[in-house]
C-alpha cells in the first residue's frame, strides 16, 4: 500500500501559446486520461523500467514503441528517457539537460527541471521512485504510456520527512496513428510553486511549441482521482480560430415510450479565439432542426476551462419498439464557423420500450487476484460475504494472475479491467475502488431489475472425455437494442494445490507472522492464519470462458421484442484431476491439508464446477460492454439427493476373503455419478476407476483380485452423496 501525504493545492492554469503556422498546439482537456492508464502502475510487474534510483543527469539505454508514432510528421519508434522530465527521440544523444526556454531538439518535454531519482525518506519511503513505460489499448488506437515516478529535485536533499510537494509524479502519453498526438499528464504530486519547461521541439530545433513562451508553474491540483487530473493534448497541425467541443453528452440509447428526452452535458472551446456566443442543436430522423441560442457567455481559448450546457427544447417522441436517429450538434461561435465539426457533432441511435424491466437481476462480481497477492484474502472474504448474504444472485468469479490457476482468457480479462490487485467490477458496468464500497455497490445494481432472464439448461458431463456440455437460454420482457453477445464462464471451488508459496500457498498480509506484524490488526479473521497459507482453498476459480471472454456474435439480432428466446450451446474439457500431497497440517476455515485417500482431491473435481451464462453488450470500447444479467447453476445439483449415511445394507462384497475375484454389491436409491477405489491397509490408493452415471437401484461391479497380494484392503464407492466403505480380505 502507498503512504501518501496530502497537501491542498489550487488548480492552477497556464494557457498554451502554439507556434504559428504548421506545429503543434495543445489545448487543456482535463480527466481525459487514456483508459488503461493509472497512477501507480510503478508497482507493477508489467512495466518496462527505464531508470530506476540511484540515477541522476542520465538518459536511458533506447527504449522502444510499439507502433509508429509521427512526431512532426516523422515516423519515430526509439526514445530515450532523462530525467530530467523530457523524453528525446535523438537516440545518439549521450547527454541529459535542464531544460529551459530552447528545449533539447527532438524532444517532448513534460516538465523540465534538474530532477534526480533517489530513495525518498519516511514515511514516504515506500513509493517507488522509477521512469517506465508501458502499452494501452489495441491497434490502431493504442497509446504507449512513459510514466515519471517519484522524482525529486537535485537540489532537495530530503534528509527528512517529506511531503506530496517534494515528489513529482508525471507521464507522457504517445497516440498511435499519422495524427503524431501526444498527451502530457499531471498527478497531485509536486511543488506548485516549482518552474518548468513544458512542450515540444522539432528535429534540429527548428520549431518548438513552448507553453506560455517562457517556463511554467507545474499543473497542479490536488485529487487522486484520475478524471481530475490535469491533462495537455497536443495535435500537430494548425489550430482553427474557433473549434467547439461536446466533452459528454447525457443520453441513452435506450428511453421509454413518452419519457422527456433532455439534451444536456458539457462543452469546451479549443480554438484560438475566445467564444461569446453558439448553437446547441438537434434533430430526430433527420426532420427539423431545433436551435437554441447560449450568448452572452466567455469560453475561454484552448480549453482553458469549460462550460454545462441544456437545450431547453426536449424531445418525447417515438414508439415502442421505433429505432430513432438522433443528431446532436453545437455550431456558430461568434456567428462564425467551427474549424473541426466532427468533434462538435454526436450521432446517437435511440430506442423506445416499454419500461419492463422486471426481471430480478443476478450479478457478476468479478474479481483480480493471485496466490502472491497478500491484500487479497480480504477480498475474497467480501465475496463470500457478498455470496452470503444475497445467495446465487451474486455469481463470483477470480481471475488470478501470474500464479498456477491463471490462464490466457483470464489474463485477456485482467488486461482491461483490473489495473491493481486486489480490484474488482460488477457486470463489467461498476469498476470498484477501496475495498470497502464492494458489499455496498453489490446492494445497487441488485436493485435495478433486467429486461432478460437466463437460464442454463441440458447439464451433461462425459465421463470418459471429461467433457462438460451445457445449454444457455435467454428470454426478453422488452424490446432492446445493440449488439448483445450470449457469454459463459466455468469456475471451480475449494480449489488447492501442493505446498508452494506465491503459486498455491496464498500470501497473507493480515497474519501476525508477517512482517508487518498483520496488516488488519488482531481482529482481522486471517490474523492467526499462517503468512503463506498451504492448503489455502481458493474459490470461485475461473478455469475456462467457453465462447470467448465477450460472448458469442450473431445470435442475438440488434433489435430484440418482448418475448423472444435465443440460445447458446457451450463445452469445456475438464483437465484430469488433480491430488494434492502435505507435509505439515494446516487446516482452519480457510485452509485444508487433508490428503488422505478420498479426500486428497486438489482440483478439476467435477462436483465442484460452476456453470455461468451471461448477456452483455459488446462495443469497440470494452469500458462499455455491461452485462445486462447472468445466471449460474452447478454442473451437478446435489440439493434434491437423500442423506444415505444410515442407509443400512448399501455396500457388501463377497467373497470375503476373496481368491481370484469378488464382487460388490451396492445400493442406490438415487442416480448419481460413481467412482471406485481400492487402498492397501496403508491407506495407499491401488487402483481408481470411473463409473459414470449410474441410475438407482441394485448395482454389482466385479473385482478382480488377482493383481493383488494376500492382505486387507478398503474399497472405496464415492457417490455424489457420500464416500462408502467396506473391508475386503484377500487370501489365497
Amino acid at each position: 500500500m502507498v503512504f501518501r501525504l496530502c497537501l491542498v493545492y489550487a488548480c492552477l492554469f497556464a494557457g498554451i501559446n502554439a507556434v504559428r503556422g504548421q506545429g503543434y498546439y495543445g489545448v487543456r482537456n482535463d480527466g481525459a486520461v487514456p483508459k488503461g492508464y493509472y497512477l501507480d502502475k510503478v508497482y507493477d510487474s508489467d512495466k518496462t523500467i527505464h531508470l530506476n534510483q540511484p540515477s541522476n543527469q542520465e538518459l536511458s539505454e533506447v527504449g522502444l514503441i510499439p507502433f509508429n508514432f509521427y512526431f512532426y510528421g516523422n515516423s519515430v519508434n526509439k526514445f530515450k528517457i532523462s530525467d530530467n522530465g523530457y523524453l528525446s527521440f535523438d537516440i545518439s544523444s549521450n547527454s541529459s539537460l535542464v531544460p529551459d526556454t530552447n528545449l533539447p531538439a527532438n524532444s517532448i518535454v513534460a516538465f523540465g527541471n534538474d530532477f534526480k531519482l533517489q530513495k525518498l525518506p519516511v514515511p514516504n519511503d515506500g513509493i517507488g521512485t522509477q521512469v517506465f513505460s508501458y502499452t494501452t489499448g489495441q491497434a490502431p488506437n493504442r497509446r504507449h504510456i512513459i510514466q515519471y515516478y517519484g522524482l525529486s529535485l537535485a537540489s532537495d536533499l530530503l534528509d527528512k520527512p517529506i511531503s506530496n510537494a517534494s515528489i513529482y509524479a508525471f507521464a507522457i502519453v504517445l497516440h498511435e496513428g499519422p495524427d503524431g498526438r501526444f498527451d502530457l499528464i499531471y498527478s497531485p504530486y509536486g511543488d506548485k510553486t516549482v518552474k518548468g519547461a513544458i512542450g515540444c521541439a522539432a528535429p534540429g530545433s527548428v520549431q518548438q511549441t513552448l507553453l506560455n513562451d517562457s517556463l511554467s508553474l507545474l499543473p497542479l491540483q490536488f485529487s487522486f482521482d484520475p478524471s481530475r487530473f490535469i491533462v495537455y493534448q497536443f495535435r500537430y497541425g494548425i489550430q482553427p480560430e474557433y473549434d467547439l467541443v461536446i466533452k459528454d453528452l447525457k443520453i441513452s440509447s435506450i428511453y421509454p415510450v413518452n419519457a422527456i428526452v433532455n439534451f444536456t452535458g458539457t462543452m469546451s472551446n479549443w480554438g484560438k479565439q475566445a467564444v461569446h456566443s453558439y448553437y446547441l442543436n438537434y434533430s430526430v430522423d433527420a426532420g427539423d432542426t431545433v436551435r437554441h441560442l447560449i450568448d452572452q457567455v466567455n469560453l475561454r481559448p484552448s480549453g482553458q476551462g469549460g462550460m454545462a450546457f441544456s437545450h431547453p427544447v426536449s424531445w418525447v417522441g417515438g414508439v415502442a419498439g421505433s429505432l430513432n436517429n438522433v443528431q446532436f450538434w453545437l455550431s456558430d461561435p461568434d456567428n462564425d464557423t467551427d474549424g473541426i465539426a466532427e468533434n462538435s457533432h454526436i450521432d446517437r441511435t435511440v430506442l423506445r420500450n416499454n419500461n419492463n424491466s422486471i426481471v430480478e437481476r443476478n450479478l457478476l462480481l468479478e474479481e483480480g487476484t493471485g496466490a502472491w497477492c497478500g491484500y487479497c484474502p480480504d477480498a475474497h472474504l467480501l465475496l463470500s460475504k457478498a455470496v452470503e448474504l444475497h445467495g446465487k444472485r451474486v455469481i463470483p468469479v477470480s481471475y488470478h494472475f501470474d500464479d498456477s490457476m491463471s490462464n490466457p482468457e483470464g489474463n485477456e480479462f485482467l488486461s482491461r479491467y483490473i489495473s491493481s490487485y486486489p480490484d474488482a467490477q460488477i457486470d463489467r458496468k461498476v469498476f470498484l475502488g477501496s475495498n470497502s464500497t464492494w458489499l455496498s455497490e453489490v446492494v445497487a445494481r441488485l436493485n435495478i431489475n433486467a429486461p432478460v432472464s437466463l437460464a442454463i439448461e441440458m447439464k451433461s458431463y462425459d465421463v470418459q472425455t471429461r467433457i462438460v456440455r451445457y445449454r444457455v437460454r435467454v428470454r426478453f420482457t422488452d424490446y432492446w437494442y445493440g449488439d448483445m453477445r450470449i457469454g459463459s464462464l466455468i469456475t471451480e471451488h475449494s480449489v488447492r494445490g501442493n505446498a508452494s508459496p506465491n503459486i498455491w500457498s496464498q500470501n497473507n498480509y493480515y497474519s501476525r507472522f508477517h512482517t508487518s506484524g498483520g496488516a488488519g490488526g488482531a481482529s482481522h479473521p486471517l490474523y492467526n492464519e499462517p503468512e503463506y497459507m498451504d492448503g489455502y482453498l481458493h474459490q470461485s476459480v475461473h478455469k475456462a470462458s467457453p465462447g470467448g471472454v465477450w460472448g458469442i456474435a450473431g445470435i442475438v439480432p440488434a433489435l430484440v421484442a418482448p418475448g423472444s428466446e435465443y440460445t447458446a450451446d457451450f463445452a469445456y474439457q475438464l483437465p484430469p484431476a488433480a491430488f494434492v500431497q502435505y507435509a505439515a497440517d494446516n487446516n482452519s476455515a480457510y485452509c485444508s491439508t487433508a490428503d488422505g485417500p478420498g479426500e486428497n482431491e486438489g482440483r478439476n473435481i467435477p462436483a465442484r464446477l460452476q456453470l455461468i451464462g451471461f448477456l452483455s453488450e459488446y462495443s469497440d470500447d470494452y469500458f462499455n460492454r455491461p452485462v445486462l444479467n447472468a445466471v449460474s447453476a452447478p454442473l451437478w445439483d446435489l440439493s434434491n439427493l437423500p442423506d444415505l449415511r444410515n442407509t443400512e445394507n448399501l455396500l457388501s462384497v463377497y467373497p470375503n476373503p476373496a481368491a481370484a475375484q469378488a464382487t460388490l454389491m451396492f445400493k442406490l436409491p438415487a442416480g448419481t455419478r460413481v467412482k471406485l477405489d481400492i487402498l492397501n491397509s496403508d491407506a495407499r490408493l491401488l487402483s481408481s476407476e470411473e463409473h459414470g452415471f449410474l441410475d438407482a437401484g441394485t448395482h454389482l461391479l466385479f473385482l478382480d483380485t488377482q493383481r493383488f497380494a494376500n492382505g486387507i484392503y478398503q474399497i472405496c464407492v464415492h457417490t455424489e452423496f457420500g464416500v462408502y466403505n467396506v473391508k475386503l480380505v484377500i487370501n489365497r
